[in-house]
């Protein structure tokens, strides 16, 4: 018996748009897979880019993609900087005239959301209470924890005090859930420990995912001649493309570049990827011939710079609480070995599928290290590639979407039978 057509709506003010120049992101995939199954969603997004710092239309606009998911793009502020007031009054504003212009429209089935805090659950917690619609919550991160952690040890008391309201709101809207996902065991727990004492939920871990065999095709492909040449020569090639922030251990890869130069290895550091680090990286590479600065790739050219390499580097700051990077999927897909620095589900999964190779994070001679142990072993390194290479259609975000349409539609209906 097929399940009833529902009314989905999702709310979220973060992430890229198709056609943006960026991965896919989980919203769309996550929006398109519900469409895909016959239901009618609409994924409600600010139309200021939080990524690019742009805006995207200058009022109420909607977009409706080949999957049939609607992109409903709320106006709202904008702001410049990651860390500011004018972040947080962006978000109130989005939740504010969500509510209020969803509360003029029929209601939804199910509300599934991922709302900062700081919005108060004004778009879905409440708007769900109002309408009995579903509630399913998305933890994608661990805020305000990973700002806490970012601050000196002796200060993150202070920093969990002045969150302590956020911490609250946060607490009484995991109480109003019917139901949980998150792309991590420990960000799922992390909502399920919050719930009121003898209540339990239906919980789901997705992962983000990508397209796998679309992947693997593009690696197939050729590089342009001029950056052809830069791995034509010997030696081994590790690659880290993302963000150039604080957020990564940008320091002790060009430490690591330069240790490896001094001593004569072959072993190259390649980096793509934009941000306040970038001047320091180029810096660096114009005098260490073992690092090299690729700029800002477009998104089907990496597939192709990884398809030139043997690691790929997923090399995050020791005050990082990310769980599953999506560094780990593109370098899985391509059969990298990975060297990490991150502590959690990641790191399970390096150990536990004989992939790649811990390093210490902040710390440039661990990074050499664990290079240096892969450059000497060619035997061991062919064995973590092919192991990285086996694992990566578990990632296939086809594969992990799959999972999530007939929980939503199970979770719905247990509610609609209470209800009923």
């Amino acid at each position: 018996m097929s399940s009833p057509r529902l009314r989905i709506w999702l709310f979220n003010p973060y992430g890229p748009l198709p056609g943006e120049g960026w991965r896919e992101y989980s919203y769309v995939t996550i929006g398109s897979a519900l469409a895909a199954a016959g239901h009618d969603v609409i994924w409600w997004t600010s139309n200021f880019s939080h990524h690019f710092k742009t805006f995207r239309s200058g009022d109420w606009e909607d977009r409706i993609l080949s999957s049939g998911l609607v992109l409903r793009l709320v106006p709202t502020p904008g702001y410049r900087r990651n860390i500011s007031p004018g972040r947080f009054w962006r978000d109130i504003v989005f939740g504010w005239r969500a509510y209020r212009r969803a509360r003029t429209l029929p209601p939804p089935d199910v509300v599934l959301t991922s709302e900062p805090a700081t919005m108060g659950g004004l778009a879905g917690v409440r708007l769900a209470t109002k309408t009995g619609a579903t509630l399913l919550y998305d933890q994608m991160d661990l805020w305000p924890e990973l700002m806490v952690q970012s601050l000196p040890p002796r200060a993150r008391p202070i920093g969990h005090l002045l969150f302590a309201p956020i911490y609250r709101i946060r607490r009484t809207m995991f109480g109003k859930l019917d139901g949980a996902m998150a792309l991590a065991k420990p960000y799922l727990t992390s909502i399920l420990d919050e719930l009121p004492v003898n209540r339990s939920i239906p919980s789901l871990v997705v992962y983000n995912g990508i397209d796998v065999p679309t992947f693997r095709r593009v690696m197939q492909q050729p590089l342009p001649d001029a950056m052809a040449l830069a791995f034509d020569g010997p030696g081994l090639k590790a690659i880290f493309a993302g963000s150039l922030g604080p957020s990564y251990d940008v320091g002790p890869m060009i430490d690591a570049a330069s240790a490896m130069e001094r001593a004569g290895s072959d072993t190259t550091i390649y980096i793509a990827g934009d941000g306040p680090e970038r001047p320091k990286i180029e810096a660096a590479a114009a005098r260490c011939a073992n690092l090299v600065y690729l700029g800002k790739l477009a998104p089907d050219m990496l597939p192709r710079v990884y398809g030139r390499c043997d690691v790929g580097l997923s090399c995050y700051s020791a005050s990082s609480n990310v769980e599953m990077c999506d560094k780990f999927y593109d370098y899985t897909a391509a059969g990298l070995i990975v060297v990490n620095s991150l502590q959690g589900e990641v790191r399970d999964w390096i150990e536990g599928s004989g992939l790649g190779m811990q390093y210490r994070a902040g710390d440039a001679a661990s990074l050499t290290q664990a290079l240096v142990a892969i450059e000497k072993d060619p035997e061991q390194a062919a064995q973590l590639r092919q192991a990285s290479w086996n694992i990566g259609m578990q990632f296939n975000k086809d594969t992990q979407h799959a999972r999530l349409v007939p929980w939503i539609e199970m979770v719905t209906a247990n509610v609609t039978s209470r209800q009923g």
